[in-house]
């Protein structure tokens, strides 16, 4: 089901690609938190997500260029991305991608690690035990925190209704939670 997927007063919610849809103007949004493709060959069925590494920097370009523009001038954009990745050959996806954001025009508040503690119990047998090749495990992601011009909001409703201790867990740079499971979830990437 394509389309607006839930309304109300102040929130808007669509299930499109985001790449075709036109039906959000530009400056228009506060907050983009999004968990784009890993490019992991996962199996979607509307999307490619096992293209080279290179047509994956270029498909994500072309979509943080559209983030930009519908971004409003305090606009913010939280990406969940991976810290790196070794399958099809090892690339620096955190860095590239955060690159690839400030080549568009975004700038860059900060980074939080998601600790999901979820190491595979068989992922360094190809080294195991040995130094001469160690498999390196990272059972982190990347929250990427990004803006469009100026940090400070100073549009939207102004109204903040976070408690204390709220704020003070989640501003910090060090996030720990299991992320959900596939099989509860039913999707092949899960987040909580």
């Amino acid at each position: 089901m394509k389309g607006l997927y839930y309304k109300d007063e102040n929130i808007r919610l669509y299930n499109n690609d985001f790449l075709t849809m036109r039906s959000i103007p530009e400056n228009s949004i506060d907050l983009i938190v999004t968990s784009p493709p890993y490019n992991l060959d996962i199996g979607y069925k509307s999307y490619n997500d096992g293209v080279s590494y290179e047509e994956y920097l270029v498909i994500f370009e072309k979509w943080l260029r559209k983030c930009f523009k519908v971004l409003k001038n305090d606009g913010r954009m939280c990406m969940n991305i991976p810290l790196d990745k070794s399958k099809g050959g090892y690339q620096s996806v955190g860095a590239d991608l955060t690159v690839l954001a400030k080549k568009v025009g975004l700038k860059y508040k900060t980074s939080i690690i998601w600790n999901e503690g979820n190491i595979s119990k068989g992922s360094a047998w190809g080294s195991w035990l040995s130094a001469s090749a160690p498999h390196i495990i990272a059972p982190v992601e990347l929250i990427v925190v990004l803006y469009k011009n100026q940090w400070k909001k100073e549009s939207g409703s102004r109204i903040s209704d976070i408690q204390k201790e709220e704020f003070k867990e989640w501003t910090r740079g060090m996030w720990t939670f299991k992320g959900e499971s596939k099989r509860k979830i039913g999707h092949p990437a899960p987040i909580r």
